[in-house]
């Protein structure tokens, strides 16, 4: 089980037995998209002006309020509501609870969390299947593309409606980009604890072994793929240029 404490900033780099391998950047939650694009407004004390900036956010698709209760429902997250105090951004994304209470976050926890995200996830795109009469045969891959969005593979005869119905409901893409990215970053945080291990016993052997890990260009993508009634998120290890 490898845990990290949720306080500190994240870091990118590797480093030895010594130190934690951080988060680099938190999942985006549909709290933090809202945190994000209110920070200016928050410091602005014209009240007209910042409700007049806040209501293309607030204009929500049933989709969207579907999923916003489902997560406060499974997490206790209540989404932002305007003229509300923001609250920390940490203690707030559904990826990073701390179950425990104890300052820190395991990978367990974080597991658990993205199974519980990933059934409201598939309830609500089975549904949309069903209704439309979407086929998983041939089998459903999806994943992040480089621009956020959430992508079907080349050649599937529904790939453009999928991606419609994900993309253009904006709180189930990010529901399933922080199931991605918790997949993505649970695999490098593992691998890094081998890393620590091993550096342990021959700090030598070590970095020539996991090498990769300093490149600046290694990490992880998750794919989830549907076929019929299974449903299996693969990640896999990745080189970027």
């Amino acid at each position: 089980m490898y845990s990290f404490g949720v306080t500190g900033r994240v870091s990118s780099s590797i480093a030895p037995a010594s130190r934690q391998v951080l988060l680099d950047e938190a999942p985006r939650s549909f709290e933090a998209e809202l945190t994000a694009a209110l920070q200016a407004e928050v410091a602005e004390p014209d009240t007209e002006a910042v409700q007049e900036s806040e209501s293309p956010l607030r204009k929500l698709t049933a989709i969207d309020k579907a999923v916003q209760h489902d997560i406060q429902e499974a997490f206790g997250i209540e989404p932002h509501k305007p003229g509300e105090p923001l609250r920390p951004l940490l203690g707030s994304i559904w990826t990073l609870r701390d179950n425990d209470k104890n300052g820190a976050i395991s990978t367990d926890e974080m597991e658990a969390n993205a199974a519980v995200a990933s059934d409201i996830f598939k309830k609500h795109l089975t549904k949309f299947m069903f209704n439309e009469n979407v086929s998983s045969k041939p089998p459903i891959e999806l994943s992040i593309a480089g621009n956020g969005m959430v992508r079907v593979q080349e050649g599937h005869p529904d790939k453009e409606k999928i991606e419609n119905f994900i993309n253009g409901n904006p709180e189930l893409r990010n529901l399933y980009a922080g199931i991605s990215s918790t997949h993505d970053f649970v695999a490098l945080a593992e691998e890094s604890l081998r890393f620590q291990k091993r550096y342990a016993v021959d700090p030598k052997a070590a970095v020539a072994e996991f090498s990769h890990l300093f490149s600046g260009h290694y990490g992880y993508t998750t794919q989830l793929t549907i076929d019929g009634e299974n449903w299996n998120y693969q990640t896999t290890s990745s080189f970027s240029v």
